[in-house]
């Protein structure tokens, strides 16, 4: 990776510090020359320019019969006191020329804030003339409204001031975003696994060394992801060789018992051995769905259908019947009130509750009782499972429908997996249904209720 000519965050803002310094500078140096400019120009005047220009009035305020607003420039304020600090005339408030007054006599400079005063000593009066020593517009309407020149032009100053920094932060700003958004672009690509890209590259030294990481990550997991690609094709076409392998004993399996329907006259052999047809029959069907999955990376898609609701039941049935004739066990089979149909993909449906009662039967005891009840609550329809096992300990409850769960404790099985919970939840979910797992009080084994909204929209 090439860094040479690249610049360094710290290179770069410093390089901002000194734009903004110089910036700055020249903002301060305009606001001088434009304020000497103003100045000279007339459109400000100086801070001092109403002491001149009572300093300029002076004689005629002496000399006059008596003082009057017309001797007194704009902006100022004036009093004529009796000799005694009695206000005669002029536009002083009563408070006002008790304080000019006061001030005078204690010889202050500043009688009001930031008023400042002066005073002429005329025959048998005195006449006080206050006035503020800061720059003001020539324009009488702008004097008016904007009185002190300096504070609304430092003011303007100020405005522009922040202007100036957000402009240069914009620009940096922008800069930055350009930048980071090249290494934003690798690391999206890397999160998508499109691994094969042209990596950007950025200016700044310290993003760079970022992308150079990115891009030594993305080899190695473009490399590690391959070779993860090649063990699941691997692991897939495995399966599918062993699946189709499976069929040539299932299918002299098969033929067997239906030749023997052909020859057996017992009708109990006959019952037994059609479960074998009907078993190995779906075997095949099973085989191929597994074939199916390892051909496609996608999830086999739900297609729900209308159901009968007593025919379903009584398929589940006829197949637990099965399943639980070799231990002999006492089934409770209930059908409550439940809607006529439903809507469901029924192939998926029924893989999930057989699944559930495989595992039941497996774990029940021999001569024990199997529950199996359907029904609905709450626009929800319900199929309930339970054994009278040892049931599900604390542990399976919170992790039994986890892939490929073991709980020996509870169930006593060494080669049992949750990998059936895991589908059956699996496929009550596509179904957006729950599977909820507890402990039987009825019969005290596992117990695992199936739920799915009645709806034709899934």
């Amino acid at each position: 990776m090439e860094l040479k000519g690249k610049k360094s965050l710290r290179n770069i803002f410093i390089r901002y510090f000194i734009y903004f310094s110089l910036l700055t500078a020249g903002l301060i140096f305009l606001y001088v020359i434009s304020y000497g400019v103003m100045l000279n120009k007339g459109i400000l005047r100086p801070a001092n320019y109403l002491e001149k220009e009572i300093e300029n009035n002076r004689n005629t305020i002496l000399e006059s019969d008596t003082v009057t607003k017309d001797m007194i420039p704009e902006s100022c304020g004036y009093g004529v006191y009796t000799e005694a600090g009695k206000l005669i005339s002029g536009d002083f408030t009563s408070k006002e020329a008790d304080t000019y007054w006061t001030a005078m006599q204690a010889n202050q400079n500043v009688a009001w804030g930031t008023k400042y005063y002066k005073v002429f000593y005329r025959s048998n009066e005195i006449c006080i003339v206050s006035y503020t020593l800061i720059a003001q517009f020539s324009n009488p309407i702008l004097s008016k409204y904007f009185g002190n020149a300096e504070i609304w032009t430092g003011i303007l100053f100020i405005f522009i001031f922040i202007g100036e920094i957000l402009l240069l932060s914009a620009r940096f700003g922008k800069y930055f975003s350009k930048e980071i958004k090249n290494l934003m672009l690798v690391s999206e690509k890397i999160r998508a696994y499109d691994l094969n890209f042209e990596t950007a590259h950025s200016d700044i030294r310290e993003i760079e060394e970022v992308i150079g990481s990115l891009n030594q990550m993305k080899i190695a997991l473009r490399d590690s992801l391959e070779k993860q690609w090649n063990m699941e094709k691997s692991r897939k076409d495995q399966i599918s060789a062993l699946a189709h392998d499976i069929k040539t004993p299932l299918t002299i399996i098969k033929g067997n018992a239906e030749l023997i329907n052909e020859v057996c006259k017992d009708e109990s052999q006959l019952k037994y051995n059609n479960y074998i047809v009907n078993s190995s029959s779906e075997i095949e069907h099973y085989l191929k769905v597994l074939m199916d999955m390892t051909k496609s990376e996608e999830l086999l898609a739900l297609k729900p259908v209308k159901i009968q609701t007593k025919i379903f039941f009584n398929k589940i049935v006829e197949q637990e019947e099965a399943l639980a004739s070799e231990k002999n066990l006492e089934l409770m089979n209930e059908l409550e009130c439940v809607p006529a149909f439903f809507y469901a993909d029924e192939e998926l449906l029924y893989r999930a509750i057989m699944n559930v009662i495989a595992n039941a039967v497996e774990y029940s005891e021999k001569n024990s009782k199997l529950l199996f009840k359907v029904s609905e609550c709450e626009d929800e329809l319900q199929f309930l499972i339970s054994d009278s096992g040892s049931g599900f300990s604390k542990e399976a409850l919170k992790s039994a429908t986890g892939k490929f769960y073991r709980d020996d404790k509870s169930r006593n099985s060494k080669n049992h997996y949750g990998i059936g919970l895991s589908i059956t939840k699996s496929f009550i979910e596509s179904h957006h249904g729950t599977i909820e797992l507890s402990n039987s009080i009825e019969l005290g084994g596992a117990q695992v209720v199936l739920k799915f909204p009645l709806s034709e929209n899934i």
